[in-house]
Order: structure tokens, then C-alpha cells, then sequence
């Protein structure tokens, strides 16, 4: 739900504001501001070192968030929901070459990947328009590989080879960077030439309604990933925040009113199903993993008894 209303907020605060990296500035200086205040008992930003660790997933997060709100102010949302289906794509590749992931491919996991890539490509082939859309597309392909590289490198560092930070410590460190970065990448892409001063009076109360859903929905999903992503792989993690998609695709045609052919619409669905069957996939695989890991810890268990019993 977090990420669903993250994406509607998002494009309705990105469309009020004109300006995307200042609204990502805004959103993470709200996270790293607000954390430290509800949650300070549970705030620990480990040593100078895993400071240090952490530093490139702080880094690959602002890059994840700026490309991500340039690519929403160029593209429609159903457009938006539709290129980021190909997310799961690249993330199992990665994943399945990955050192130390585990991740299983079955031949639902190929067929799932199939139909989300004839139904993005469905779409792009027949939606009306899209080639309006080309800037923000392709800042939605560099969003995908510079987010894939951030969840696999931010799992690592919490799952395989952990850094001694807690979940709030990872979203105010993140969030920190990113705010501090934001007037940097503000002045390499031409932000700070417009008039922000002009652009914040201008603003009206439903817009600054929308920066603020934007910035309470952002807090929200920051905490609910870092937990999931302790549980989940990469892959997974990606596709149950797309598969939210399908509240913005009908928010996009029944308030924005955005229009698809009906091919277009079709691919649209593909997308979507192909992510339904992988979500089914993996929980299958992960039901089956749990049945066979089960009954061997049980017998261990058994031998370790016995063995007490005899030395005693």
C-alpha cells in the first residue's frame, strides 16, 4: 500500500513542485529529520567503518530516488508501472549468478519473466504517444539498473556480510546523504537556475498536500523495505512493490485520466499477470525449501539429544 501511494503521491507532488530533485531532497531531509525524533531509542549508526561500508548504498540510493522521480515528471504512471515490470528481469539475472545468493529458477520463474517482457513490449509497440515519454523512459532503464545494484548491495550488507546498524540507522544515514547530495545533483542538472523561490509561492494548498503525502509516504516505505528486504531476496523484494502497480494504472485512468489502446492495455495486464505467476512462483519455492530444511533439523535435533544423554 506504502508503495502504491508512494507513486501516486510522487507524480502529483513531482507535477505541483516542476522541480524533482528538489522534491527527493525535501522527501529524504523529512525522513532524516522525523526518524531521529520518534524512534531514537532504536537508532544505532555503527562505527566510523560500517559508516564507511554502507557509503556506496547510501550513494546508489540517491542515484535510485533521483532517477526515479526525473523518470515519473516525463512519463504517465501507467507507463511508469508498466517499464518497471522489467525490474524482476535484470535482478534474477543478477541474483542468479550472485556469490552468495540462493536463488532457485524454475521453469514458472521463465515463463512469469516471458510474459512480462511480451507485455512491456506490447505496450511500448502499441501505446499511443509514447515516444513523448523517450526521456523519461530512459531515465526508468537507468533507474532499474542503479536500483537492482542498490537492493543486491544493501541485502548484502544486511544479510550475508551485515554492518552493525539498526533499521532506523540505516534510514536516517541514507536519507541524510541523499538530502546532502540533492543540491549538488540540483546544480549539475540545471535546477537551481529556476526560480525556486517563485515556484514555492506559487504553490497551492493542495500541492504542498501532495509534497507532504509524498514525504509521509516515503518515511513509511523506507522503514517497511529495510524489513522486508532482511527476508526476502532482491528479486522478490522488487516484484511485491510492483505488483502494487495495479492501484496506480487504475488511479492514472480514473483520475488522471490517461488513455491506452487497447493493445496497449493488453501488454498492461501481461505485465502485471507475469508478475502474479512470479509471486506465486516463489512462494512455492520457498514452501519447498522450508519442507525439506525442516525435517533434516529435526533429525539433527534428535542426534544432538542423544548425544547429551549419553555424555551424561
Amino acid at each position: 500500500a506504502a508503495s502504491a501511494g508512494m507513486s501516486i503521491a510522487n507524480k502529483m507532488a513531482v507535477d505541483a513542485l516542476g522541480m524533482p530533485l528538489l522534491l527527493v531532497g525535501l522527501q529524504c531531509a523529512f525522513t532524516a529529520a522525523i526518524v531521529p525524533l520518534v524512534a531514537y531509542k532504536t537508532v544505532n549508526l555503527g562505527s566510523w567503518s560500517d559508516k564507511l561500508r554502507w557509503l556506496p548504498v547510501s550513494l546508489l540510493f540517491v542515484g535510485m530516488l533521483a532517477t526515479s522521480m526525473v523518470a515519473l515528471h516525463h512519463c504517465s504512471l501507467g507507463t511508469a508501472v508498466v517499464i518497471r515490470m522489467l525490474s524482476p528481469v535484470l535482478s534474477v539475472i543478477v541474483e542468479s549468478f550472485f556469490n552468495n545468493s540462493k536463488f532457485i529458477v524454475t521453469r514458472y520463474t521463465i515463463l512469469a519473466l516471458a510474459v512480462i517482457i511480451s507485455g512491456v513490449v506490447s505496450y511500448g509497440v502499441f501505446q499511443k504517444g509514447i515516444h513523448a515519454e523517450t526521456i523519461g523512459i530512459v531515465f526508468m532503464f537507468a533507474n532499474m539498473f542503479v536500483g537492482t545494484s542498490e537492493r543486491l548491495a544493501q541485502r548484502f550488507l544486511m544479510v550475508e556480510n551485515p554492518v552493525n546498524m539498526s533499521d532506523t540507522g540505516f534510514m536516517i544515514y541514507n536519507n541524510a546523504v541523499c538530502a546532502l547530495a540533492m543540491p549538488v545533483m540540483m546544480v549539475v542538472f540545471g535546477e537551481f537556475k529556476m526560480n525556486i523561490t517563485g515556484t514555492f509561492t506559487s504553490m497551492t494548498p493542495s500541492g504542498w498536500a501532495f509534497v507532504l503525502w509524498s514525504c509521509l509516504c516515503g518515511l513509511s516505505i523506507s522503514y517497511v523495505g529495510f524489513r522486508a528486504q532482511r527476508r526476502i531476496s532482491a528479486t522478490s523484494f522488487l516484484i511485491i512493490v510492483n505488483l502494487n502497480k495495479i492501484l496506480v494504472v487504475a488511479f492514472g485512468i480514473i483520475v488522471l485520466g490517461e488513455v491506452y489502446n487497447p493493445f496497449a492495455a493488453v501488454g498492461a495486464f501481461l505485465a502485471l499477470l507475469g508478475g502474479a505467476i512470479y509471486t506465486w512462483d516463489r512462494k512455492t519455492v520457498k514452501n519447498r525449501i522450508v519442507n525439506e530444511i525442516e525435517p533434516s533439523k529435526k533429525v539433527g535435533d534428535e542426534e544432538e539429544a542423544l548425544l547429551a544423554e549419553s555424555n551424561e
